[in-house]
């Protein structure tokens, strides 16, 4: 199965854009929204947007320091220390592109793969997939082309990471009778489609008069000539 690299940022780029989110003492932002009490949120970014670290720090300095660690932070080794509220948020979640062929119509779908690491620290993992090209398209997972996954960092880690594991349960599930029929059916509907809309073009072309060409030998209705007589 051919597939483009994923499009993918990691601990390969130590380069980090951090956004302070400031936090009442009561943890709730400017916005309204709820953080949770303690320090101010610090939201480190990659310059592709792939990777997101969320941490609380009371510096600038301190942000960055704590978003360097989580970045070197090996897959699937726990998190130490006193797990800080960060409103729900993953404290790692890094996104990835690939390109799945479909064994079945040999047509290519564009995915998305977001990895959310520690999610709502719960020591699990959360994996989403969503089709985006063609946007929403079927997947041999999900008929919405979404899906959200949770599974244990260790799991995570001996299938080859969230790339190589999604690949996988979509080439698995691809050889399935039970995805061969489903795509079976949306030909058959796709060509049922088509050649419903054959039949109303048509019957639109049946339907509109064509253009006569008068013939010759024929008078033509309106005020005729008077025919000359040889004196």
């Amino acid at each position: 199965m051919s597939r483009k690299p994923p499009v993918q940022s990691g601990s390969e780029d130590p380069k980090l854009d951090i956004q302070r989110i400031r936090v009442n003492r009561d943890g709730y932002d400017a916005s309204g929204a709820y953080w949770g009490a303690g320090p101010d949120v610090f939201i480190a970014t990659s310059a592709d947007g792939a990777q997101e670290i969320t941490v609380r720090a009371r510096s600038v300095t301190e942000a960055r320091e704590k978003a360097a660690a989580e970045q070197a932070r090996p897959a699937g080794q726990p998190k130490f220390g006193p797990r800080e509220p960060i409103g729900g948020a993953s404290p790692n979640k890094a996104r990835y592109e690939i390109d799945w062929h479909d064994p079945v119509t040999q047509k290519t779908v564009r995915i998305k793969i977001t990895h959310s690491r520690d999610y709502l620290s719960q020591s699990q993992d959360h994996v989403e997939v969503e089709s985006i090209d063609p946007k929403k398209a079927p997947l041999p997972i999900t008929e919405t082309g979404y899906r959200s996954h949770f599974l244990s960092p260790l799991e995570l880690v001996n299938d080859g990471g969230p790339v190589i594991f999604v690949a996988a349960w979509l080439d698995r599930e691809a050889k399935g009778k039970d995805w061969q029929k489903r795509q079976a059916v949306r030909q058959q509907g796709d060509l049922f489609q088509w050649a419903e809309a054959q039949r109303e073009v048509g019957a639109r072309r049946k339907g509109k008069p064509s253009p006569t060409t008068p013939d010759p030998a024929k008078p033509t209705k309106g005020r005729q000539r008077p025919k000359l007589t040889p004196k």
